[in-house]
C-alpha cells in the first residue's frame, strides 16, 4: 500500500532511502507509490532498488497497542449477515482506514440520492462487497503513526486515538462483518506506513538479535492480531503479509530524523528482510512466520503478498519466482495500480495476462488503485477460472495527484460523486453482480 501522503516539501527531500541492489533481472524495478499526509497530497516515490546488511541485535517483546475507546467504533453485533458476501463472489472492494479518524471528527456521508448514510450502507448501495484496512504493530510508538515525531512542519500533529492499532482495527472490523461484507486486513508490519520507501522494524521488534527472532516477533503479532478479531467473530476472509513489500519486510530503522510517516529511516544493519539475492532467505523466513500465524488462527483465510512495481514485469516475476523458490506458500498476488505510478495503462492489460500465465497456481487483485477503476475490473473480470478475484480502490475518501477521491469533502460532510458511483453501478449490472442487502 502507500505511505502516508507526506507534505510536498518533505517528500522532495525524501529519496527512497536504503537503496538497495537487486538482480540484474530486477534492476530498474522502480519503487513508486505512498498514501497519506495532513494536507492531502500523496507521496511520490523515486525509483529505489535497496542495499541492505546484516549485523546482529537482540529481541525485544512485542508491545500491545494502548488505546482508549473511539467514540467513532461504539460497539455493534459482530454476527455476519448469511446473505452476505460469500468466497467467490467477484470483489468491489474499497480500502477505508481512515474512516475512524473521520468519525471522531464528526464525518457525515451523503449518498448520490442525497440522503445521510453510513459509510458502509452507502457503498454498499453500488456494489461494495468487501473492505480493506490496515494495520499498524503500535502506532503510539515514538515514531508511530498517531505520534508527533518530526513535529508539526512534517504533519505529525499527533493524533487522540491508536488508530488502525489492534484496539481500533477490532471495533471496526465488527462493524464491517455485521454489514455483511467482506474483510482484507492488511498487515504492514510496522508501526507507521510500509511501503516501496521505507519498511520500518517496529520500534518494539528492533533489537531482535536472529531473523529467526524478528521472525518469531511476525508470527506472535499476526496471531495475536487475529487472535482479538476471533473472539469477537469478525476474523478477516483475507489477510494481507505486508503493504508493497518489493524492496522486503522489516529493512529499515527509525532515527532521531525519522518522522511519524516513516521518511529518514535508514537501512537496518542487523537482521532484515531486504529482497536481494543475497537475503531472500531471510525475506521468505519472514513472510513464512506471517503466513504460518495466519493459519494457525484461520486455515480458511487466504494469504496475499503485495508488491508494486507491476509497470515492471521482469521485476515482478523475479520477485515472484524468488518467494516460490524459497517455499513461500500463499494465495494471493496482489498489485498496485495507479497510472501516476505503475502506468501506462495501455499495458496493464498484457501485463496482467503475461503474469496469471505463469504463475497458475495463483489467484490475484489489485489491491491498491485510482483512478481506472473500469479498466482495472475488467482486467480481473476477465482471467480465466475466476482467479481474478476483484479489486481495492484506495482510498474513496482521499485526494492526491494520484487521482481524485469519490467523495466531495466540505468540512466533515463528504457526498458522494454521482458520476464515479456510476461507474460502479454499470460494472455490478454489466458484471451480473448483486448487491449486499
Amino acid at each position: 500500500m502507500f505511505t502516508p501522503l507526506i507534505r510536498a516539501n518533505a517528500w522532495q527531500c525524501f529519496t527512497l532511502l536504503a537503496i538497495v541492489t537487486l538482480i540484474p533481472a530486477c534492476t530498474g524495478s522502480n519503487a513508486s507509490s505512498s498514501h497519506e499526509n495532513t494536507s492531502s497530497s500523496r507521496s511520490s516515490q523515486a525509483s529505489s532498488q535497496i542495499q541492505v546488511s546484516s549485523a546482529a541485535s537482540s529481541t525485544s517483546a512485542i508491545a500491545p497497542s494502548s488505546v482508549q475507546s473511539s467514540s467513532s467504533t461504539a460497539a455493534v453485533s459482530s454476527s455476519a449477515s448469511p446473505i452476505g458476501y460469500t468466497d467467490g463472489d467477484f470483489i468491489l472492494g474499497m480500502d477505508i482506514s481512515y474512516w475512524s479518524e473521520q468519525l471522531d471528527q464528526g464525518a457525515i456521508y451523503i449518498d448520490t440520492d442525497g440522503q445521510e448514510k453510513d459509510l458502509l450502507e452507502l457503498l454498499k448501495n453500488h456494489g461494495i462487497n468487501f473492505i480493506r484496512l490496515r494495520t499498524f504493530v503500535d502506532p503510539t510508538s515514538p515514531h508511530g503513526y498517531t505520534s508527533t515525531a518530526g513535529g508539526a512542519n512534517a504533519g505529525c500533529h499527533g493524533k487522540a486515538q491508536a488508530y488502525n492499532g489492534k484496539e481500533d482495527i477490532v471495533r471496526t472490523a465488527k462493524r464491517i462483518k455485521a454489514a455483511g461484507m467482506g474483510f482484507l486486513l492488511d498487515f504492514h508490519y510496522s508501526d507507521t506506513w510500509a511501503d516501496p520507501g521505507k519498511q520500518v522494524i517496529p520500534d518494539a521488534w528492533r533489537n531482535s538479535n536472529s531473523i529467526e527472532a524478528l521472525a518469531q516477533q511476525v508470527r506472535l503479532y499476526t496471531m495475536d492480531t487475529l487472535e482479538a478479531l476471533r473472539a469477537e467473530n469478525a476474523l478477516p476472509n483475507m489477510v494481507q503479509i505486508g503493504n508493497e513489500s518489493t524492496p522486503g519486510l522489516l529493512v529499515h530503522s527509525a532515527t532521531n530524523a525519522t518522522d511519524c510517516w516513516g521518511n529518514n529511516s535508514i537501512a537496518h544493519t542487523g537482521p532484515n528482510g531486504a529482497a536481494n539475492n543475497n537475503n531472500w532467505g531471510n525475506l521468505a523466513t519472514l513472510l513464512k512466520a506471517g503466513i504460518a500465524g495466519v493459519n494457525s488462527v484461520g486455515a480458511n483465510i487466504k494469504t496475499l503478498l503485495h508488491i508494486e512495481n507491476f509497470h515492471h514485469p521482469d521485476g515482478l516475476e523475479w520477485w515472484v519466482d524468488s518467494a516460490l523458490a524459497q517455499g513461500v506458500a500463499f494465495d494471493v498476488l496482489g498489485l498496485s495500480a495507479y497510472e501516476e505510478f505503475q502506468g501506462p495503462a495501455s499495458e496493464w492489460r498484457t501485463t496482467m495476462q503475461r503474469i496469471s500465465s505463469r504463475y497458475p497456481q495463483l489467484s490475484f487483485s489489485f489491491v491498491e488503485y485510482n483512478p481506472r477503476g473500469r479498466l482495472l475490473n475488467d482486467i480481473m473480470h476477465e482471467l480465466p477460472d475466476n482467479r481474478g478475484l476483484g479489486t481495492f480502490f484506495w482510498e474513496p475518501t482521499e485526494s492526491g495527484f494520484w487521482g481524485n477521491a469519490l467523495f466531495t469533502q466540505q468540512g466533515n460532510r463528504y457526498q458522494a460523486n454521482p458520476e464515479d458511483f456510476a461507474v460502479y453501478d454499470q460494472i455490478v449490472e454489466d458484471y451480473g453482480l448483486r448487491k449486499l442487502p
